[in-house]
Protein backbone atom coordinates (compact mmCIF):
# COMPACT_ATOMS: atom_id res chain seq x y z
CA UNK A 1 0.00 0.00 0.00
CA UNK A 2 2.73 2.71 1.24
CA UNK A 3 4.79 1.87 -2.53
CA UNK A 4 1.55 2.28 -4.31
CA UNK A 5 0.85 5.42 -2.39
CA UNK A 6 4.28 6.67 -3.02
CA UNK A 7 3.96 6.11 -7.00
CA UNK A 8 0.76 7.80 -7.31
CA UNK A 9 2.34 10.69 -5.59
CA UNK A 10 5.36 10.96 -7.69
CA UNK A 11 3.33 10.41 -10.31
CA UNK A 12 1.22 13.14 -9.60
CA UNK A 13 4.12 15.33 -9.03
CA UNK A 14 5.48 14.26 -12.16
CA UNK A 15 2.38 15.40 -13.77
CA UNK A 16 2.43 18.54 -12.37
CA UNK A 17 6.06 19.30 -13.23
CA UNK A 18 5.40 18.49 -16.87
CA UNK A 19 2.07 21.00 -17.02
CA UNK A 20 4.39 24.09 -15.65
CA UNK A 21 7.31 23.26 -17.87
CA UNK A 22 4.55 23.08 -20.79
CA UNK A 23 5.54 26.53 -23.05
CA UNK A 24 3.46 28.92 -23.02
CA UNK A 25 1.13 29.72 -25.88
CA UNK A 26 0.14 32.72 -27.50
CA UNK A 27 -2.18 33.12 -30.70
CA UNK A 28 -2.80 35.76 -32.63
CA UNK A 29 -5.60 36.84 -34.96
CA UNK A 30 -5.84 40.21 -37.55
CA UNK A 31 -7.12 43.23 -35.58
CA UNK A 32 -7.25 45.45 -38.44
CA UNK A 33 -5.71 46.01 -41.94
CA UNK A 34 -4.25 49.24 -42.66
CA UNK A 35 -2.73 51.33 -45.70
CA UNK A 36 0.21 52.04 -44.23
CA UNK A 37 3.55 50.15 -43.82
CA UNK A 38 3.39 50.53 -39.42
CA UNK A 39 5.84 51.00 -37.19
CA UNK A 40 3.97 51.19 -34.10
CA UNK A 41 0.17 51.19 -32.91
CA UNK A 42 -0.99 53.34 -29.46
CA UNK A 43 -4.19 53.53 -27.62
CA UNK A 44 -4.52 56.50 -26.68
CA UNK A 45 -7.51 56.06 -24.37
CA UNK A 46 -9.85 56.99 -26.48
CA UNK A 47 -8.77 55.72 -30.35
CA UNK A 48 -5.51 54.00 -31.98
CA UNK A 49 -2.73 55.50 -33.76
CA UNK A 50 -1.78 53.69 -36.51
CA UNK A 51 2.26 55.21 -37.09
CA UNK A 52 4.16 54.36 -40.05
CA UNK A 53 7.55 54.13 -41.07
CA UNK A 54 9.16 56.63 -43.56
CA UNK A 55 5.94 58.29 -43.95
CA UNK A 56 4.58 61.49 -41.90
CA UNK A 57 1.04 60.79 -41.68
CA UNK A 58 -0.23 59.29 -38.80
CA UNK A 59 -3.55 57.76 -38.54
CA UNK A 60 -6.44 57.37 -36.19
CA UNK A 61 -9.10 54.88 -35.60
CA UNK A 62 -11.81 53.72 -33.51
CA UNK A 63 -11.84 51.15 -30.46
CA UNK A 64 -12.80 48.35 -32.85
CA UNK A 65 -9.60 49.44 -35.73
CA UNK A 66 -11.58 50.61 -37.64
CA UNK A 67 -12.57 54.00 -39.59
CA UNK A 68 -9.28 54.83 -39.73
CA UNK A 69 -8.89 58.16 -40.53
CA UNK A 70 -6.12 60.96 -40.89
CA UNK A 71 -4.73 62.14 -37.29
CA UNK A 72 -1.98 64.54 -38.35
CA UNK A 73 0.91 64.70 -40.65
CA UNK A 74 4.11 65.49 -38.55
CA UNK A 75 5.84 68.88 -39.76
CA UNK A 76 9.57 68.43 -41.69
CA UNK A 77 8.96 64.77 -42.26
CA UNK A 78 10.24 62.17 -40.18
CA UNK A 79 14.07 62.32 -40.69
CA UNK A 80 14.44 58.75 -40.36
CA UNK A 81 12.81 55.55 -40.65
CA UNK A 82 10.89 55.04 -37.77
CA UNK A 83 8.32 57.46 -34.88
CA UNK A 84 7.09 56.53 -31.92
CA UNK A 85 4.35 57.71 -29.33
CA UNK A 86 3.11 57.41 -25.82
CA UNK A 87 0.39 58.77 -23.90
CA UNK A 88 0.97 60.22 -20.33
CA UNK A 89 0.57 57.94 -17.29
CA UNK A 90 -0.62 60.44 -14.39
CA UNK A 91 -1.73 64.01 -14.57
CA UNK A 92 1.25 65.73 -13.57
CA UNK A 93 2.10 66.21 -17.88
CA UNK A 94 0.23 68.39 -20.04
CA UNK A 95 -2.74 65.90 -21.95
CA UNK A 96 -1.38 65.03 -25.39
CA UNK A 97 0.30 62.41 -27.24
CA UNK A 98 4.05 62.60 -27.07
CA UNK A 99 6.27 61.48 -30.19
CA UNK A 100 9.73 60.61 -30.57
CA UNK A 101 10.71 61.66 -33.90
CA UNK A 102 13.67 59.33 -36.14
CA UNK A 103 15.67 63.03 -36.10
CA UNK A 104 15.08 63.16 -32.33
CA UNK A 105 12.66 65.77 -31.78
CA UNK A 106 10.24 65.47 -29.16
CA UNK A 107 6.66 66.26 -30.20
CA UNK A 108 3.74 66.80 -28.20
CA UNK A 109 0.23 66.06 -30.42
CA UNK A 110 -3.17 67.32 -29.26
CA UNK A 111 -5.25 64.26 -28.78
CA UNK A 112 -7.90 65.22 -30.96
CA UNK A 113 -4.78 65.91 -33.57
CA UNK A 114 -5.77 69.98 -33.71
CA UNK A 115 -2.18 71.19 -33.04
CA UNK A 116 1.23 70.12 -32.70
CA UNK A 117 4.49 71.85 -31.01
CA UNK A 118 8.00 70.95 -30.26
CA UNK A 119 8.49 70.39 -27.05
CA UNK A 120 12.41 69.03 -26.94
CA UNK A 121 15.39 67.87 -28.84
CA UNK A 122 17.53 65.38 -28.38
CA UNK A 123 21.11 65.06 -29.03
CA UNK A 124 22.37 62.41 -31.00
CA UNK A 125 22.12 60.75 -35.16
CA UNK A 126 18.61 59.22 -36.27
CA UNK A 127 17.43 57.13 -33.95
CA UNK A 128 14.52 54.45 -33.90
CA UNK A 129 12.41 56.52 -31.66
CA UNK A 130 12.03 54.64 -28.85
CA UNK A 131 9.84 56.37 -25.76
CA UNK A 132 7.60 55.66 -22.97
CA UNK A 133 6.71 57.35 -20.13
CA UNK A 134 8.02 56.39 -16.38
CA UNK A 135 4.71 55.06 -14.72
CA UNK A 136 6.58 54.03 -11.52
CA UNK A 137 8.28 56.92 -10.36
CA UNK A 138 12.06 55.62 -10.58
CA UNK A 139 13.01 58.35 -12.82
CA UNK A 140 10.13 60.87 -11.43
CA UNK A 141 7.75 60.10 -13.97
CA UNK A 142 9.62 61.76 -16.52
CA UNK A 143 9.28 61.09 -20.52
CA UNK A 144 11.82 58.33 -21.48
CA UNK A 145 13.66 58.38 -24.89
CA UNK A 146 16.29 56.13 -26.42
CA UNK A 147 18.86 56.78 -29.34
CA UNK A 148 20.46 54.53 -31.26
CA UNK A 149 18.73 51.26 -33.36
CA UNK A 150 19.07 48.62 -35.16
CA UNK A 151 22.13 50.52 -36.87
CA UNK A 152 23.89 51.92 -34.33
CA UNK A 153 26.24 50.48 -31.90
CA UNK A 154 24.49 51.56 -28.76
CA UNK A 155 22.84 54.65 -27.66
CA UNK A 156 21.58 57.09 -25.12
CA UNK A 157 18.58 57.41 -22.34
CA UNK A 158 17.31 60.84 -22.07
CA UNK A 159 14.87 61.78 -19.27
CA UNK A 160 12.69 64.66 -20.78
CA UNK A 161 10.84 67.07 -18.12
CA UNK A 162 7.37 68.37 -18.60
CA UNK A 163 9.10 72.24 -18.89
CA UNK A 164 11.56 70.39 -22.13
CA UNK A 165 14.37 69.83 -20.43
CA UNK A 166 16.88 67.35 -21.20
CA UNK A 167 18.62 65.31 -18.67
CA UNK A 168 21.38 62.25 -19.95
CA UNK A 169 20.48 59.40 -18.16
CA UNK A 170 23.38 57.30 -19.55
CA UNK A 171 24.47 55.19 -22.25
CA UNK A 172 24.22 51.75 -23.49
CA UNK A 173 26.19 49.18 -25.36
CA UNK A 174 25.89 47.49 -28.55
CA UNK A 175 26.18 46.04 -31.14
CA UNK A 176 22.41 47.66 -32.50
CA UNK A 177 20.44 49.96 -30.74
CA UNK A 178 17.13 50.16 -28.55
CA UNK A 179 13.76 49.39 -30.75
CA UNK A 180 11.43 49.53 -27.94
CA UNK A 181 11.24 50.90 -24.63
CA UNK A 182 8.75 49.39 -21.67
CA UNK A 183 8.81 50.50 -17.74
CA UNK A 184 9.60 46.84 -15.81
CA UNK A 185 7.12 46.11 -13.38
CA UNK A 186 7.38 47.00 -9.64
CA UNK A 187 8.62 43.52 -8.63
CA UNK A 188 10.81 42.32 -11.21
CA UNK A 189 13.93 41.40 -9.15
CA UNK A 190 16.99 43.72 -9.64
CA UNK A 191 15.43 45.37 -12.57
CA UNK A 192 12.59 46.32 -10.90
CA UNK A 193 10.67 49.17 -11.84
CA UNK A 194 13.56 50.13 -13.99
CA UNK A 195 13.21 51.06 -17.94
CA UNK A 196 13.56 48.00 -20.23
CA UNK A 197 15.67 48.17 -23.58
CA UNK A 198 14.47 45.71 -26.28
CA UNK A 199 17.69 46.20 -28.32
CA UNK A 200 17.70 45.19 -32.23
CA UNK A 201 20.12 44.68 -34.93
CA UNK A 202 19.60 42.76 -38.06
CA UNK A 203 20.62 38.87 -38.12
CA UNK A 204 21.93 39.43 -34.34
CA UNK A 205 20.74 37.69 -31.35
CA UNK A 206 18.43 40.38 -29.38
CA UNK A 207 18.99 41.31 -25.76
CA UNK A 208 16.70 43.29 -22.75
CA UNK A 209 18.89 45.49 -21.22
CA UNK A 210 17.61 47.29 -18.26
CA UNK A 211 18.95 51.03 -17.25
CA UNK A 212 18.34 52.75 -13.87
CA UNK A 213 18.09 56.37 -13.11
CA UNK A 214 22.05 56.74 -13.00
CA UNK A 215 22.85 55.30 -15.86
CA UNK A 216 23.79 51.48 -14.40
CA UNK A 217 23.07 48.91 -17.23
CA UNK A 218 22.75 45.66 -16.60
CA UNK A 219 21.86 42.47 -19.03
CA UNK A 220 18.32 41.23 -18.30
CA UNK A 221 17.93 38.29 -21.24
CA UNK A 222 20.10 37.39 -23.93
CA UNK A 223 20.27 35.48 -27.54
CA UNK A 224 16.46 36.41 -27.89
CA UNK A 225 15.72 35.05 -31.99
CA UNK A 226 17.02 38.09 -34.85
CA UNK A 227 16.60 41.22 -32.69
CA UNK A 228 13.69 42.16 -31.03
CA UNK A 229 11.66 45.10 -30.93
CA UNK A 230 7.86 44.47 -29.30
CA UNK A 231 8.34 44.89 -25.78
CA UNK A 232 5.55 45.12 -22.78
CA UNK A 233 5.09 44.48 -19.41
CA UNK A 234 2.22 42.22 -18.42
CA UNK A 235 -0.24 44.13 -16.13
CA UNK A 236 -2.90 42.95 -13.60
CA UNK A 237 -6.67 43.42 -15.22
CA UNK A 238 -8.12 46.34 -13.76
CA UNK A 239 -10.79 46.81 -11.72
CA UNK A 240 -13.02 48.46 -14.06
CA UNK A 241 -12.71 49.12 -17.70
CA UNK A 242 -13.89 52.71 -19.33
CA UNK A 243 -16.84 52.60 -21.92
CA UNK A 244 -15.86 52.43 -25.60
CA UNK A 245 -12.14 50.38 -24.69
CA UNK A 246 -11.06 47.91 -27.59
CA UNK A 247 -10.53 44.28 -25.93
CA UNK A 248 -8.00 43.65 -23.41
CA UNK A 249 -4.64 42.71 -24.99
CA UNK A 250 -1.83 42.74 -27.02
CA UNK A 251 -1.36 44.65 -30.07
CA UNK A 252 1.35 44.35 -32.50
CA UNK A 253 1.60 46.03 -36.18
CA UNK A 254 3.39 44.13 -39.07
CA UNK A 255 5.07 46.45 -41.27
CA UNK A 256 5.36 43.98 -44.39
CA UNK A 257 1.67 43.55 -44.48
CA UNK A 258 -0.22 47.21 -42.97
CA UNK A 259 -1.91 44.80 -40.26
CA UNK A 260 -2.56 44.95 -36.78
CA UNK A 261 -2.40 41.28 -34.97
CA UNK A 262 -3.84 40.98 -31.54
CA UNK A 263 -4.00 38.35 -28.93
CA UNK A 264 -6.44 38.53 -25.59
CA UNK A 265 -5.01 39.06 -22.04
CA UNK A 266 -6.71 36.07 -21.44
CA UNK A 267 -4.20 34.22 -22.84
CA UNK A 268 -1.51 36.21 -20.66
CA UNK A 269 -3.25 36.53 -17.26
CA UNK A 270 -1.07 33.63 -16.06
CA UNK A 271 1.88 36.11 -16.22
CA UNK A 272 0.80 39.35 -14.79
CA UNK A 273 4.12 41.02 -13.78
CA UNK A 274 6.70 39.05 -16.16
CA UNK A 275 7.63 40.89 -19.71
CA UNK A 276 6.79 39.53 -23.27
CA UNK A 277 9.74 40.05 -25.75
CA UNK A 278 9.65 39.52 -29.49
CA UNK A 279 11.72 39.49 -32.45
CA UNK A 280 11.26 42.22 -35.77
CA UNK A 281 11.60 39.28 -38.32
CA UNK A 282 10.34 35.55 -37.69
CA UNK A 283 7.59 36.09 -35.03
CA UNK A 284 9.45 34.58 -32.04
CA UNK A 285 8.23 35.41 -28.62
CA UNK A 286 10.09 35.07 -25.01
CA UNK A 287 8.27 35.81 -21.14
CA UNK A 288 11.00 36.93 -18.84
CA UNK A 289 10.66 36.66 -15.26
CA UNK A 290 13.38 37.25 -12.27
CA UNK A 291 14.55 34.68 -10.45
CA UNK A 292 16.33 34.29 -7.27
CA UNK A 293 19.77 34.97 -8.91
CA UNK A 294 18.75 37.25 -12.06
CA UNK A 295 15.94 36.21 -14.89
CA UNK A 296 15.17 33.39 -17.06
CA UNK A 297 13.35 33.99 -20.75
CA UNK A 298 11.32 31.50 -21.77
CA UNK A 299 10.45 30.62 -25.24
CA UNK A 300 6.35 30.99 -26.00
CA UNK A 301 4.75 28.95 -28.23
CA UNK A 302 3.45 31.46 -31.36
CA UNK A 303 0.59 31.53 -33.96
CA UNK A 304 0.49 34.15 -36.24
CA UNK A 305 -1.95 34.80 -39.12
CA UNK A 306 1.27 34.72 -41.53
CA UNK A 307 4.72 34.35 -41.85
CA UNK A 308 5.64 37.80 -43.62
CA UNK A 309 6.83 39.60 -41.00
CA UNK A 310 8.06 42.90 -39.84
CA UNK A 311 6.85 43.28 -35.96
CA UNK A 312 6.87 46.61 -34.62
CA UNK A 313 6.15 48.65 -31.71
CA UNK A 314 3.68 46.92 -29.69
CA UNK A 315 0.77 47.79 -26.97
CA UNK A 316 -0.94 46.42 -24.51
CA UNK A 317 -4.23 47.26 -23.38
CA UNK A 318 -5.34 46.35 -20.01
Amino acid sequence: MRRALALAVAAALAAAGASTAAAPTLTFSSFAHTDLPLGQVVWTGTSFLYLPENLAQIEAADGSGANAHPFVTVPGGLGGEEIRCAVPVIAYWPDGVYCHTPDNRILRIARDGSSIAQLAQLPGGPSDGGLVFDSTGKFGYALLASTGGSGSSGGDVYAVRRDGRVQHIGSYPGPGGADGLAMAPQKFGRASGLLLLSIDQDSVSGRVLAIDRKGNVQAVAGGLGNGDNPIVAIPPAPRTRPAGAPAAGLYVPNTNTMDVYFAPAAQLAPYVGEVLVGTELGGSFWLVRPTATGFVAEPVAVQLPTGNLNLEGAAYVP
